[in-house]
């Protein structure tokens, strides 16, 4: 049978993050019910001992399929998610897992609840340079989508599993977040969308691999294929009411 929540981590060179990291998750999943599973998707091909920390934790572990790009394991941990709800977050430490308590109160009465840095009580750690950037795109993202919502880039989420399989993102970087809550948004689903404050903290070990050239042109790009999505959306539900 399907449990009642997975938890998915992306993870790239994550190992050192995870041995702190994933202890803790277990003891607040179960918390939060006694019916989850923690899915933990790795690169392509084995690049740190990943798959070995993940065994010693009892998590479930998976490579990632068509490329080890951040998109590419999203859309591995969509495909490969069971649980009726589905929480993603980062595997560096920067989502701490005691934000999940907040994000799964909401869940019978929002499809998509966002652990939020920009309404009132979130915060972060990041350094100016990344605030600026992330607060950038959320403007431009909110005003070009008509989004009724501050942190469209954070991926501390919690999803309906049953919607979230619905969804087709087509990005390769980190802008797949933004095109899921947009599918979502704007798509068959119409689903719901919660914003509860978080505090983003800083990576616990590692480095980062967000390249920030490749960062800001796939931003660009994505921004247009999305505001096409949205356009064509409310066209069909245009036509489906009769151009009312």
């Amino acid at each position: 049978m399907s449990p009642q929540l997975t938890i998915v981590l992306p993870a790239y060179e994550e190992a050192g993050c995870l041995r702190e990291l994933l202890p803790r998750l277990k003891q607040t999943a179960d918390t939060l019910t006694a019916d989850f599973e923690i899915l933990v998707v790795d690169a392509q091909q084995p690049v740190d001992d990943t798959q070995h920390v993940c065994e010693n934790n009892g998590v479930r572990h998976i490579f990632r399929n068509g490329g080890n790009g951040y998109g590419d394991a999203v859309r591995s941990g969509i495909a490969a998610a069971h649980g009726e709800y589905v929480i993603f977050m980062d595997a560096d430490g920067s989502h701490n897992p005691d934000a999940l308590e907040h994000l799964w109160s909401e869940r019978e009465r929002s499809d998509v609840v966002i652990g939020s840095r920009y309404v009132k009580g979130g915060e972060t750690e990041n350094p100016a340079i990344l605030i600026w950037m992330s607060r950038v795109v959320n403007v431009v993202y909110r005003v070009a989508l008509g989004l009724q919502v501050r942190d469209v880039s954070n991926s501390l989420r919690l999803y309906r599993g049953s919607q979230l399989k619905q969804v087709k993102p087509a990005s390769n970087n980190f802008d797949i977040v933004e095109e899921v809550l947009i599918q979502l948004t704007f798509g068959p689903c119409q689903a719901r969308v919660k914003e509860i404050p978080v505090r983003f903290e800083r990576r616990k070990a590692g480095v980062s691999k967000r390249n920030l050239l490749v960062f800001a042109a796939s931003y660009l790009s994505t921004l247009v294929r999305l505001i096409r999505f949205r356009h064509a959306a409310l066209r069909v539900a245009r036509e489906g009411t009769g151009g009312k």
